[in-house]
């Protein structure tokens, strides 16, 4: 959350500097992606155990871009969004004082992609209704919220990849400054983590118990449709 503080502040910046100059707009709106899936055996030698998933669901989040205008009927544009999803699911085995037992992990994704779109205003729009049409490439910022037993993540929680994705949308402007819009942009965001935990030693309803190793290895998939629904404002 405060990377994307961060950039809404850096946005409000350069809002401020280039006021009067009425080539900018700045974007604020709601996002919602359909679902997501981790994969917590995604290493594992066994095809059923490897190919297991669990579904995190729907998720709505908060969308902030600012757009320039480079022609009458192109537009640059950068974007940020802020994407958060937690769940708990029984899967993982410990070592305690009574054997063997299976426990509950507590897991879930931060997830930040900043994308950089050129946007291309159809020709048959009108002065109040604009179809627009266009693609770019992102840096997307992941972080795993992993935990089991009450241990954490010591090493390769985070990951920075990139990536592609392509949108269409529908503007409908009540005047010269401001409009609606709503937008469908399609990307496949997909990591994997390898690290390890902070420790072997944690605590489970009040009993020590103790992981079998440090390293975990486990794969994130996003959805790829994503809506989005907001409003923009011409400086």
């Amino acid at each position: 959350m405060k990377f994307f503080l961060t950039i809404a502040v850096c946005f409000i910046t350069v809002f401020s500097s280039a006021s009067g100059q009425g080539i900018f707009e700045v974007s604020v709106g709601t996002g919602y992606s359909t679902s997501s899936r981790i994969y917590p055996y995604s290493n594992a030698s066994d095809y059923d155990l490897r190919e297991i998933e669990i579904g995190l669901g729907s998720r709505v989040f908060p969308h902030l871009a600012l757009s320039y205008d480079l022609t009458e009927d192109i537009a640059g544009v950068i974007s940020v969004e802020y994407l958060r999803k937690e769940t708990e699911y029984y899967g993982q085995t410990v070592d305690s004082q009574e054997g063997t037992i299976y426990i509950p992990v507590k897991d879930g994704y931060n997830f930040v992609p900043v994308e950089l779109t050129i946007e291309y205003r159809l020709p048959f729009s009108s002065e109040n209704f604009r179809v627009n049409i266009g693609g770019g490439a992102g840096l997307y910022f992941y972080n795993s919220l992993r935990e089991v037993a009450g241990i954490s993540l010591s090493s390769g929680g985070s990951k920075v990849s990139y990536g592609i994705h392509v949108l269409t949308g529908l503007e409908y402007y009540l005047n010269q400054n401001l409009s609606f819009f709503f937008t469908m942009k399609f990307r496949d965001p997909e990591v994997e983590f390898n690290g390890e935990y902070e420790s072997l030693n944690g605590t489970f309803e009040g009993k020590n118990v103790k992981l079998g190793k440090r390293d975990f290895y486990q794969k994130l998939s996003l959805e790829g449709s994503v809506f989005l629904l907001g409003v923009k404002y011409g400086l």
